[in-house]
């Protein structure tokens, strides 16, 4: 009996281990740590909601190409609330994203952060900014187009594949 309760605790211990990472909680300092976590690289930063259909559609393209995504060169940022967490993590779940660098925004004034990412930005989504290694950006409103984002990927010196 000792050993089966071992046993579970174990499991238990190794599923939760190997679980999708949790969502990060963004606010208004969060893009400056994003920016220094990747000093000198390339990444696109996409905002999108769970109650934006182009978002979606965005999110189901994205999944097409993410064997060609790792963590660092793709930052998913949802506008909603942190109070949608479960069903923000349902989505990137469906779209096998869960193991990318995923952000929710953490603020009671949302428009603080989107000024923050943007100060021209008035909170249409789905919103995109393709960084350069050297952190200049362009930045892209409405829903992104495989070409785009296979452009994007193309360009980079070291294109990244995830086995």
């Amino acid at each position: 009996m000792k050993a089966l309760s071992l046993g579970l605790l174990f499991a238990s211990w190794l599923s939760s281990s190997i679980a999708a990472p949790a969502l990060k909680p963004f606010d208004t300092e969060s893009l400056d740590q994003i920016l220094q976590q990747r000093q000198g690289q390339a990444f696109v930063l996409v905002l999108w909601s769970i109650d934006c259909p182009p978002c979606i559609s965005e999110l189901a393209q994205i999944q097409q190409l993410r064997e060609q995504f790792s963590p660092d060169n793709l930052v998913l940022v949802s506008t909603d609330d942190i109070g949608y967490a479960d069903e923000i993590q349902q989505l990137l779940a469906a779209h096998q994203l869960e193991q990318m660098d995923n952000w929710v925004f953490a603020n009671p004034m949302p428009e603080r952060l989107r000024y923050r990412i943007d100060p021209a930005w008035y909170g249409e989504l789905p919103r995109s900014y393709f960084y350069q290694a050297s952190h200049e950006r362009q930045a892209h409103s409405g829903r992104l187009s495989n070409e785009m984002l296979q452009g994007w990927l193309n360009q980079q010196p070291h294109r990244v594949t995830r086995n």
